[in-house]
């Protein structure tokens, strides 16, 4: 998954011309709001010029915008920060915390009868399929938007 989504970054920065930072892009060790508030503490501390952080979960953006209040960084004043998933816990941050919708239920629907096809036709090995979902851009608080 984050592969993916790392991928589509670097295909996103190439599109509108602009260099690949390795600076800009942090590993975690878990996709946890700990890890989130401690890579945000570090980058500040180490000096960075950054003015967002887009995050492969809003679980790590939460810790992102724990981290950044922790150092001083007012969101959405000096870095602007976006999560992915839309969990509902994200419109009740201060700030809100704007967000990428996968389109969850489509995504599960899909999932479902994806699996009743394949339950239905035991034994024979389906085709591979792929589905891309629609997503939305949740535009909230943490990167300048409405409340």
């Amino acid at each position: 998954m984050s592969s993916l989504r790392h991928t589509g970054y670097r295909q996103a920065l190439e599109e509108a011309g602009l260099p690949l930072d390795p600076e800009l892009h942090r590993c975690l060790a878990a996709f946890s709001r700990a890890e989130g508030a401690r890579c945000a503490r570090d980058m500040v501390a180490s000096g960075l010029d950054f003015d967002g952080v887009f995050c492969v979960t809003d679980t790590v953006a939460m810790g992102v915008l724990r981290g950044l209040a922790d150092a001083g960084v007012r969101v959405p004043e000096q870095v602007k920060v976006m999560g992915f998933d839309d969990v509902p816990e994200s419109g009740f941050l201060v700030p809100s915390l704007s967000t990428v919708d996968p389109d969850h239920d489509t995504m599960a629907e899909r999932a479902v009868r994806l699996l009743v096809h394949r339950i239905e036709r035991t034994g024979a090995r389906p085709e591979p399929e792929e589905f891309v979902s629609r997503f939305t851009v949740v535009v909230r608080e943490s990167t300048g938007g409405p409340a």
